[in-house]
């Protein structure tokens, strides 16, 4: 990147990107302590909510659809004094999260902010991709165990109760990862085919009778609830996994990073808390399956109490965007 165009994409960055108001507290187990503004008379209660931010992968863009939780949110009353508010958030997944703080008649404001405890999510990430790439060589099985039932047509029922509890199994898994990782989009296209595979119509039919040379071609039903799927094309969905955890891997960490460099302001500790993060990110970042070349300088520089951190804020923003839907 020149320096001109360095320069110009953080003129127009810093324009539309005010300071953040939210001012996150230090992280404990079971709690998130969280502070900022209120421009109403002091007593008000107002409503302070927190909705994690998640990712959908849309597989006709190659590209990752972020929205606002409507499952996974946090909320607290606060009470305003001196213009300003604090209040405690129950812990929950740590990630980016929409902050809204709101009367009951008007939202005060909204922003995005990085909550709890970042530099662990980034480490035990690591393993989460571990976990992820067994579950899509469980999926693999899955398939080509439909596949024979299908030639078959059909299982018993014993078949039946013994391949739902080991997809269960599987999707039970998913599950608990979704409430501790952030990368919830490759989350969610495992699960997605794991549903199908679940829901496999394969059963029930019994064996047919042998087909003779002179037969006409015995047309198969639709195997999976949206008749649209084949095994073919699940089978390249689970290919293009290790695709979607490094894309996500890259998504997740740039802006994660972004946010806490913008809350840390001035402050030496925050900065340093930032700078932690950041080195434990360019461990993830080199665990990708398809690791990005381009990802692991800027992180390093992320980490580095030389850097300017607006100019930062901006590489991380644009390594980002490529990936995302706007």
């Amino acid at each position: 990147m020149t320096r001109a165009l360095a320069g110009l994409l953080l003129a127009g960055f810093l324009a539309q990107d005010p300071a953040p108001q939210i001012i996150p507290g230090d992280p404990t187990p079971k709690s998130w302590p969280i502070s900022g503004p209120a421009a109403i008379e002091d007593g008000a209660e107002l409503g302070l909510r927190a909705r994690r931010v998640e990712r959908r992968w849309d597989p006709n863009l190659s590209r990752f659809i972020e929205t606002l939780s409507d499952q996974a949110y946090l909320r607290a009353v606060v009470t305003v004094k001196n213009k300003w508010f604090d209040g405690t958030l129950s812990a929950g997944a740590p990630g980016r999260y929409g902050i809204s703080l709101a009367t009951d008649d008007a939202v005060l404001y909204t922003e995005r902010a990085a909550l709890g405890p970042i530099e662990p999510l980034f480490t035990r990430s690591i393993a989460d991709i571990n976990t992820l790439e067994e579950i899509k060589k469980k999926g693999s099985e899955f398939l080509e165990e439909v596949e024979r039932l299908a030639e078959r047509r059909g299982g018993t029922p014993q078949e039946r109760e013994d391949y739902t509890k080991r997809v269960n199994a599987v999707e039970g898994k998913l599950r608990e990862l979704e409430g501790e990782t952030d990368l919830t989009g490759t989350v969610h296209v495992l699960r997605d085919v794991l549903f199908q595979i679940r829901n496999a119509q394969v059963w029930g039919e019994g064996p047919g009778p042998k087909q003779a040379a002179n037969d006409p071609p015995r047309t198969r039903k639709k195997l999976f609830m949206d008749d649209a799927l084949t095994i073919e094309s699940l089978r390249k969905t689970l290919a293009k996994i290790d695709e979607i955890i490094s894309a996500e891997i890259k998504v997740s960490t740039t802006l994660i990073l972004e946010r806490l460099i913008a809350q840390a302001r001035k402050d030496d500790r925050r900065r340093e808390a930032a700078r932690a993060a950041a080195r434990a990110a360019s461990k993830l970042a080199e665990a990708a399956p398809n690791p990005d070349p381009t990802l692991g300088p800027i992180l390093d520089r992320a980490a580095s109490p030389t850097t300017d951190p607006d100019e930062v804020r901006t590489q991380l923003r644009v390594l980002a965007q490529p990936h995302l839907v706007p």
